[in-house]
């Protein structure tokens, strides 16, 4: 079965980058700071984490003291799986009931779906996707076409903001965001405490997060609080059964009509192997750490620790003229709503 699953913020929030500042026994990445980010969309594998929790909870199985009995953690294992998400993994990963999770899109109060604006529009409000020469050019990478005279301006960047797929219109003051500065201790520095800002960000009146999910029970709550992100925000789930997933479709129907096929990272897409495209290509990289799940020598205490390796992402809304070149194949990303691309437009 399927459930659309709405995520309202009930205040500010704050979800980690690979920006942050120094924590407690962990290995120093280089990226900490005293002015720490925020991400405006939560991860996929942030998703993953609360809907595990809501089952758990749902199912009378969560533990505020993370402690469980063997019997217990089989139980676990049964609704959520037995361990973490791992990009690292070879292994065919399972999470219990929960088959696939789509890529996170936003939703207003009335049911449209609002996906980040592709990279290739340079219209203000509406899609207007650039043309490309039709001259190749050698480079490095091979013969690529460059987009045509004054179809793309460097000073104004790629396009932002997010598509409504029911109107056709861009919209970027969704998100906002303010900075707070705070004064902990710190163990990692000679100073007695650390100063730093952190970004906190404010989702508009009337929107939500949203993702389907194909589970095989019914164990999601119609209605429950969860809580996300640096400092555990607080958030109101609501959850539904729906006839079934519609997201990449939608999107599909909405461009058909256009001139020009581009295929549109609809989620962020996991790097596998080296990034080589020799067609043309609009995008933006980002690195991620996941949380891993470590037990103690008891066998029942969970702990949450970021992953000491990063790995390497394009971001959703990038764009790839004609095909997307890149090894995505992945299935466990796959099952969580990463590297999932559809297609804009179509051959002229």
């Amino acid at each position: 079965m399927v459930y659309l699953v709405n995520i309202t913020p009930l205040g500010a929030y704050m979800f980690g980058t690979d920006q942050k500042s120094i924590y407690p026994g962990e290995k120093l990445t280089g990226k900490e700071s005293y002015y720490i980010k925020s991400n405006e969309v939560p991860e996929q594998t942030t998703i993953l984490g609360l809907l595990r929790f809501l089952i758990l909870k749902q199912k009378g199985i969560l533990r505020s003291g993370f402690q469980y009995t063997r019997e217990e953690r089989a139980r676990m294992a049964k609704y959520i799986g037995a361990g973490s998400f791992s990009f690292d993994t070879k292994k065919k990963q399972d999470f219990g009931c929960i088959q696939e999770i789509s890529p996170v899109f936003l939703m207003d109060t009335i049911g449209n779906y609002y996906i980040k604006n592709p990279f290739n529009n340079k219209g203000e409000t509406q899609y207007t996707p650039m043309e490309l020469n039709g001259q190749e050019i050698e480079t490095s990478f091979g013969k690529i076409r460059l987009p045509e005279n004054e179809e793309y301006n460097a000073k104004e960047g790629i396009a932002s903001g997010y598509y409504n797929l029911g109107n056709g219109q861009v919209y970027k003051k969704i998100f906002s965001s303010s900075v707070l500065p705070g004064n902990r201790k710190n163990n990692k520095t000679s100073d007695d405490d650390c100063f730093f800002k952190r970004e906190m960000i404010r989702m508009k009146a009337g929107f939500s997060f949203a993702v389907f999910v194909n589970l095989t029970e019914e164990v999601l709550p119609k209605k429950d609080i969860g809580y996300m992100g640096l400092g555990k925000s607080a958030f109101m789930i609501t959850s539904k059964i729906v006839a079934g997933n519609d997201l990449a479709r939608r999107v599909e129907d909405t461009f058909a009509g256009y001139k020009g096929l581009w295929i549109y990272a609809l989620s962020d897409l996991y790097i596998q192997g080296k990034f080589i495209y020799d067609k043309f290509c609009i995008v933006e990289k980002k690195q991620i750490r996941n949380l891993e799940t470590r037990y103690d020598e008891k066998n029942h205490l969970r702990k949450l620790k970021r992953s000491e390796k990063q790995f390497n992402m394009i971001q959703k809304g990038s764009v790839f003229f004609k095909q997307c070149g890149l090894d995505i194949a992945n299935e466990n990303c796959q099952k969580i709503g990463y590297n999932k691309v559809v297609q804009l437009g179509k051959e002229v």
